[in-house]
């Protein structure tokens, strides 16, 4: 076997990884995962006729459809000034303009989920959207009291025996809001508060900024909380544990795993979902993937993550962008070309905020 001899340098930079690995709390041996891209932006395509050059940017909203064939991705900054919220087929990463099967512009899709029925929600600063899964018809603007500041930065939907329950969090008042939803077929008659000793409403000792929540098969809660904590909380709210987290955005539920991610720290933080125990935090392979860790003007943050059941999970990188001004993800065309003997698919400009993909390794 050929022996190579290592660099100074190189022997610098091996040891500088092993350093800053040694500094992170290290993850279960049982979550190794093999990382892709699975959805960018490519900046030199148009999607449905709208060039991509300048828009969607800031994805920040992510769900998983029932039967795990398409992601829901909510962008900031849409065209035209707006939000914008896409409908992606998964398994499509070669060519992401023939991911992308839908196209709604207008909300912000900071927080999207989507029911047992297919039908997708959307966090819309103070309502919640109701829409059909292919993003073509609104079916309801769920409203909550305005009495209070409101802010939803977090939404789930869980089936609770005969009810639909739908869950917000709510930024500003650092609170928790509750329906049942009343439906006739496809379609969402009304809502009406329920729970937490019938108001619908529960405000969460301790908490101070509020963003994604999840409900687990248990039907606990959970709730990010960006100020450096996670809540799980019963469902009749007596009962509320946390685990410090920092910069917690959002929070996947697989198991016993919950996987939380965390902001521009750019990591995701692995608890046992029984006993809140931080296992270890994962850093994402920036350099393998191609991508700048710091993202467009250093705002680089993940934030929407969604389990992919049994497998691993999906994961948004908000304001991300690929390295060095090129990207080697898209479409071939025009600024496709050979750089220092590589080809890539963009040879003169990046393309933005990648959705990740986590598949578990099983050892």
């Amino acid at each position: 076997m050929n022996k190579q001899t290592k660099s100074p340098r190189h022997r610098l930079t091996m040891l500088a990884a092993v350093a800053s690995l040694l500094a992170l709390p290290a993850a279960h041996s049982g979550d190794t995962f093999k990382w892709s891209v699975q959805y960018l932006v490519d900046n030199s395509q148009s999607v449905f006729g709208k060039s991509q050059k300048v828009w969607p940017r800031n994805n920040r909203g992510l769900a998983i459809s029932p039967d795990g064939q398409f992601l829901y991705a909510g962008y900031n900054h849409g065209s035209n000034g707006v939000g914008e919220v896409r409908k992606i087929a998964i398994g499509i990463s070669d060519d992401p303009t023939k991911a992308t099967v839908a196209v709604l512009h207008g909300p912000l899709g900071k927080a999207i989920a989507c029911d047992d029925k297919g039908r997708v929600y959307i966090a819309n600063g103070k309502n919640v959207l109701v829409y059909d899964s292919n993003l073509s018809q609104i079916l309801a603007t769920i409203q909550f009291p305005a009495n209070v500041g409101l802010s939803f930065e977090g939404v789930a939907v869980a089936r609770e025996g005969n009810d639909l329950a739908l869950y917000a969090s709510n930024r500003v008042g650092s609170s928790i809001h509750r329906v049942v939803v009343e439906e006739k077929g496809a379609q969402i008659a009304g809502t009406k508060p329920a729970g937490f000793d019938g108001d619908g409403v529960f405000s969460i000792p301790n908490a101070s900024d509020l963003r994604g929540i999840k409900v687990d098969s248990k039907g606990q809660i959970w709730v990010a909380d960006h100020d450096g904590r996670v809540f799980r909380i019963s469902k009749d709210g007596k009962d509320i544990k946390e685990a410090l987290i920092p910069s917690a955005m959002d929070v996947a539920i697989e198991g016993n795993r919950a996987y939380v991610s965390r902001g521009t720290d750019r990591l995701v933080a692995v608890i046992e979902a029984d006993s809140l125990n931080l296992l270890g935090n994962l850093a994402i392979p920036w350099d393998e993937l191609e991508l700048t860790p710091s993202g467009n003007n250093n705002f680089g943050a993940l934030s929407g993550i969604v389990a992919i059941p049994g497998k691993g999970f999906f994961l948004s990188n908000e304001s991300g962008q690929t390295a060095h001004q090129k990207s080697t993800y898209g479409k071939v065309d025009t600024n496709s070309d050979k750089v220092g003997g590589k080809v890539y698919r963009d040879a003169f400009l990046d393309d933005n905020d990648p959705i990740l993909r986590a598949l578990e390794v099983k050892e």
